[in-house]
Parts: C-alpha cells; structure tokens; sequence
C-alpha cells in the first residue's frame, strides 16, 4: 500500500492532514530543516504531534535535513535519538554522513533520503540504499518510466512529490546555494547550533531566487529572449496511476509554508484520488479537475504572498547585516 505523506508546518496543520486521512505527518525541527522558524515546530509541538498521531495509527516523519558541521553532529543525533524515543518512526535527512550515523544508532527507524541527496540516476539510489536510506525521494523531473527501472534495480522505498515543474528547471533541488548570496546572517542559538538567515541548507528559509525574473548580458549586450532558472512547481494528479503501478511506495505532499486550510484541502482531495485509484482497475479522475485547478489557484496566490513576505525580510536582514560592526 502507499503512504500519502503530508506537512506539519504548525502544529494545527500537522493535526488537521492527519484528520483528513494522510498515513503520516512530516514536521521540521526548529533550525534543523529546509525551512524557517514559522514553519517549524519546537520540542513541545513535536511531542504532542507524535502523540496525536499514535493515538490515531499514524505515523510521524521528523525533518532534520539540514547539514551538520562535525561540531553539531553530537546536538544532531542527541535531537534524532530524543524524538525517537517519544515514538517518531522516521527522519528526513539530507547528509550522507548523518544518514549513515542514524541508521547506525537506530537501525530500526525509517529514513527518507531529503531532496537535497540530489538523486540522478538509479546508482545514487542504489547507494543511499547501501548508507542507510529507506525511502529514497525523487526529483520532479523523473518519468514514469524512470521510476520503474529505479523500482526494479534496487529494494527500497520510493518517494516522489506530489508536485512537479513543467520544465524540470536547470538546479538540483537542495544543491541550490543562491539565497546565501542574496542575503546573509549568521548567529548561534543557546544551544551552540550555528544559524543561516538566507541557506535552507543550514536551517534557514529559500528565498527562491531561481524563480524570479532574470535579464542575461555579455559585454552589455542585452539578449532580450526570457531566462527561467527554475519554474515555479504546481500540483499534478494525472499521471498518478501510472506512478503507482511503477510502484511509487511514498507520496509527498507539499506544503508546510502554506496555510492549514490550502494543506487540508489538498490532502483531502489527494486521499480521495489515492483511494479511488486503488479501488478501481480504471479510475476516472477527471471528476477531481475541477478541484486542482482551484487548488493551484490558492497555491499560487499564497506563493505570492510568501515570497513578498520573504524578501521584505531579506531586505531588513540585509540592512541590519550592514549596519552592524565586523
């Protein structure tokens, strides 16, 4: 059976996915995740979620995908250890190193390889596999029939997105570091956990750079034909029979820096399609088109309004970084 996996930015989302029938919830750890704080839970909302869960036959997936220097690798695998304790079944993780070191200390959790692996080819699958990985996540621009070489060449878990770019982009999700570069601040927690305003990869927020408009000049001479990065993703179902019938183990949800009512929805609507493709030998999912397409309309409204919220603050991170003394 697949596991329809969705995102806990807060804990009231986390809550509400798992009530509108997502086999598990996947919440990020306050400076340790691809995402900034308001989309993180602390401790306390940690443990109550994994409660809300188990009380309901769900399952909890901790996001700790950031990439740890050697001095917070003890602070890292302390954090993984203290979660799996309270009942959390699974990380996300990132760094090879760190992924290997959890499957060492907790061989009985699962791991989901992070985006940030950038998969390729069905080696790098194959190897994550050897290092610890359980379920391995594709990048969008995978085919059907990618996936099914992939499935056949190795016995592990596969994850894809729920969620893919028209154009398949020119960067690796994860491997992206154009943010630091836009904006940059860095500070210790209490903890001694070293802070990045601005890199995902150290538990900061992406500014999504890559999606913004670009004007390309050599020598000042301007081309005038339009460049694209990276195109902004959108929700798809379509092809979804086929990706489960290439045997896709994991659908990932996206979310967690929307809103709980968008998030909810999208799930809902997920669960259904899910369901309906494994009751039936042919499913008709034309009867949820209408649905998407307003819900890609939300998504696309809330992006907006987040990634102005991200670069006015960026702009106020950046001044302060300047004003302040070396």
């Amino acid at each position: 059976m697949v596991m329809m996996m969705a995102p806990g930015g807060t804990l009231e989302m986390a809550q509400a996915v798992l009530d509108e029938g997502a086999d598990a919830v996947y919440v990020g750890v306050v400076g340790w995740s691809r995402r900034g704080a308001q989309d993180e839970l602390n401790d306390d909302e940690i443990h109550r979620t994994i409660d809300y869960a188990l009380a309901r036959g769900k399952e909890v997936r901790i996001v700790v995908n950031t990439l740890p220097s050697s001095t917070e690798l003890p602070m890292f695998v302390e954090r993984v250890e203290r979660y799996a304790g309270w009942g959390a079944q699974g990380f996300m993780i990132s760094d090879i190193g760190a992924m290997r070191l959890v499957k060492e200390r907790l061989p009985q959790v699962n791991i989901h390889s992070s985006v940030g692996c950038g998969i390729t080819n069905y080696e790098d699958v194959c190897f994550l596999r050897e290092i610890g990985a359980t379920y391995v996540v594709l990048p969008y621009r995978m085919s059907v029939e990618e996936i099914r070489q992939i499935k056949q060449a190795g016995d592990v878990g596969i994850e894809v997105f729920l969620f893919k770019t028209p154009s398949g982009g020119k960067i690796c999700p994860g491997k992206c570091n154009m943010s630091s570069y836009f904006s940059f601040r860095r500070w210790l927690d209490a903890q001694g956990k070293d802070h990045f305003f601005g890199s995902a990869s150290r538990g900061g927020d992406c500014l999504r750079v890559c999606q913004t408009d670009w004007n390309f000049n050599v020598d000042e001479v301007d081309f005038r034909a339009p460049m694209t990065i990276k195109t902004n993703p959108a929700l798809w179902l379509e092809e979804l029979p086929d990706y489960l019938a290439a045997g896709v183990d994991c659908l990932k949800v996206p979310g967690r820096d929307r809103s709980t009512a968008l998030v909810r929805d999208i799930v809902r609507v997920y669960r259904r399609a899910v369901d309906t493709i494994l009751e039936t030998d042919h499913p008709d999912l034309s009867v949820f088109a209408s649905e998407l397409e307003t819900l890609r309309g939300r998504w696309m409204t809330e992006r907006g309004k987040r990634d102005n919220r991200l670069l006015r603050q960026a702009i106020d991170e950046s001044r302060r970084t300047v004003a302040t003394p070396l």
